[in-house]
């Protein structure tokens, strides 16, 4: 009894350290209200999470329809939240329960995937057969400091859900190992649906670990391997289609950017071995971004963002030199071994492959430039244009399997790895957690006078925006629309454009023809045109005739019923008139 009643506490305490230690690194992060709607920094989010938010609080408010995330007033046309990242399965709970009245869908998910991180690591390393409570705990804490997981939580919340990654690498695991049966092929499908209700970024991996799972049956030659395969392949793709309907993925579809964002977003050949915001190189932030960034394209510093970190480095550098020396000694790999494992590695050679993709760079220096895909092939392939985010999969299968080498160690040696490891990694990445942090600590700064949206005359008002958002070549402008589009949102508006994944507006270089010209009566459109850092012309020109034009820090606000409000000087026509 009393072997049993230790047990069973050992086995709580494993569970409790699991479970609360990410939850109060999640409070050192961001606060423990981050979850609530009353959490300061959704009073005014920043970046993309004002878009998402927005998006999210314009599902609230209106009815239920079909699809049942796709949502007006966002857009000149209906648009479905998948394209706003803003979480539709969970935004859809949330809504159908009245809970959305405290609790706001982004902040929920950064805060479950704290411990959903450790725990879908926990369950991949025993797949891999580690066994030891005390490594497999470490080893969970290991990848609450994987600095890719920590960079995504400066605004892209939906895809800080690595832990679907991680779970879909543990399905491979024991299906390869034990069988692609029929409860595991109802995981797959089952992942694959939860993911389309994420992000759709999470669907390439699942796939790689799907495909690597069936190949795997037939390579092993198992009973009924191929219609194994072919079964589970079957349930995702339904799953997924179902998911689609359900999300109205076709409700939004616009320009990816097509084959000319191929290989801008992508990761270098050195990302994950290169210091990238390292704390012990000395890298540190500078309140936009780290100093000694790795940015060959312009698009790698973020979007190809792949640093392993120095603790886990260490662990997987001695896992490889001696695992090729033993392969060596040993001349060669078993070839069970090989028809067992190959499917799982030829996946993640693929996955590596496609996020260096069609431009691969070594440092600064460009290796190779392959040519890029035209026409419908090139926007669908262009859906994935952040394709250097493919690699995380591959970080994490090395991670975990440089904790299942180490565990192979006599056990204090290996908690001592494995307790060093840790160490280096936390204050390797001390410096991402502290700017993540930073951006979290209080909401954003207004960027025009909050009179503009929050005045009596303003509230429930249509609005258009000139140049729309995918138009305007000024970032400052941008974060204005993010920010002003929440605030219309809030007050019952409507917008012509808004900040989503596809490109929905209008071609640029064809402005409205109301635009030049007074609101008549009764029109309430107010029309905001921003101004490119210019005081006249460019933009500008677009109003500079009218007569009922106010100017604001940023822009002009033109339409009927704007004077007296705080913030806006009027304009006299031609005032603003100039170069084109």
């Amino acid at each position: 009894m009393r072997i049993i009643k230790a047990f069973d506490r050992d086995r709580v305490l494993f569970a409790v350290a699991a479970t609360v230690i990410p939850v109060l690194l999640c409070g050192f992060m961001f606060g423990f209200d981050i979850p609530l709607n009353r959490a300061r920094f959704w009073a005014l989010p920043k970046g993309d999470m004002a878009a998402m938010t927005a998006a999210w609080e314009a599902f609230v408010r209106q009815p239920w329809h079909w699809p049942v995330t796709t949502v007006t007033g966002l857009h000149d046309k209906p648009i479905s939240i998948v394209f706003t990242d803003s979480l539709p399965w969970l935004s859809i709970a949330l809504k159908a329960t009245g809970l959305s009245r405290w609790l706001n869908p982004m902040g929920l998910f950064l805060f479950l995937s704290y411990p959903l991180q450790v725990w879908s690591m926990i369950a991949l390393l025993r797949a891999l057969g580690v066994r030891d409570r005390w490594t497999l705990l470490l080893g969970g804490l290991l990848s609450l400091v994987v600095p890719a997981w920590i960079e995504r939580q400066f605004g892209h919340i939906a895809l800080s859900g690595h832990w679907i990654l991680i779970l879909s690498l543990t399905l491979a695991v024991r299906s390869i190992r034990e069988g692609l049966t029929w409860l595991r092929a109802l995981a797959f499908a089952g992942l694959a649906f939860l993911a389309t209700g994420v992000h759709a970024y999470h669907l390439v991996p699942i796939a790689a670990c799907l495909g690597a799972a069936g190949l795997s049956e037939i390579t092993q030659r198992r009973p009924d391997g191929v219609w194994n395969a072919v079964i589970a392949g079957g349930l995702a793709g339904w799953a997924v289609w179902i998911a689609t309907k359900m999300l109205g993925y076709d409700q939004g579809l616009g320009m990816t950017g097509g084959a000319a964002a191929l290989g801008f977003y992508s990761m270098n050949l050195v990302g994950p071995f290169w210091p990238q915001a390292s704390r012990l190189f000395g890298q540190a932030w500078t309140g936009e971004w780290f100093q000694g960034a790795l940015d060959a394209t312009g698009g790698q510093a973020f979007e190809g963002f792949n640093y392993l970190g120095v603790g886990a480095l260490a662990l997987i550098l001695a896992m490889a030199g001696t695992e090729a020396v033993g392969a060596i000694r040993r001349r060669g790999v078993s070839q069970v071994l090989l028809a067992r494992w190959t499917p799982l590695i030829l996946a993640m050679l693929a996955l590596s492959l496609w996020a260096v993709g069609w431009s691969a760079y070594a440092l600064k220096t460009p290796i190779y430039t392959l040519p890029k895909p035209s026409g419908d092939l090139a926007e669908t392939i262009g859906g994935f244009r952040a394709h250097g985010r493919f690699f995380w999969l591959v970080g994490y299968l090395l991670l975990a399997l440089a904790v299942t080498w180490t565990a192979k160690l006599p056990r204090k040696a290996a908690l001592a790895a494995l307790l060093a490891a840790l160490a280096l990694q936390v204050v390797d990445t001390s410096n991402l957690r502290l700017a993540v942090r930073e951006v979290f600590a209080k909401p954003d700064w207004a960027a025009y006078p909050l009179a503009l949206t929050s005045s009596k005359t303003m509230v429930g008002r249509p609005w258009t925006f000139a140049p729309a958002y995918f138009c305007s070549p000024s970032q400052r402008d941008l974060r204005v629309i993010r920010q002003m589009n929440l605030a219309i949102v809030r007050g019952g508006g409507t917008t012509n454009t808004f900040a989503t994944a596809r490109n929905n507006d209008p071609p640029c270089d064809r402005p409205r023809p109301e635009l030049s010209v007074d609101a008549a009566p009764g029109d309430r459109r107010v029309t905001v045109v921003l101004r490119n850092e210019r005081a006249q012309g460019g933009f500008l020109n677009l109003v500079a005739a009218r007569s009922d034009c106010y100017m604001f820090g940023r822009g002009v606000a033109c339409g009927r019923d704007l004077r007296g409000v705080h913030g806006l000087r009027a304009l006299k026509p031609g005032e603003v008139a100039g170069p084109p």
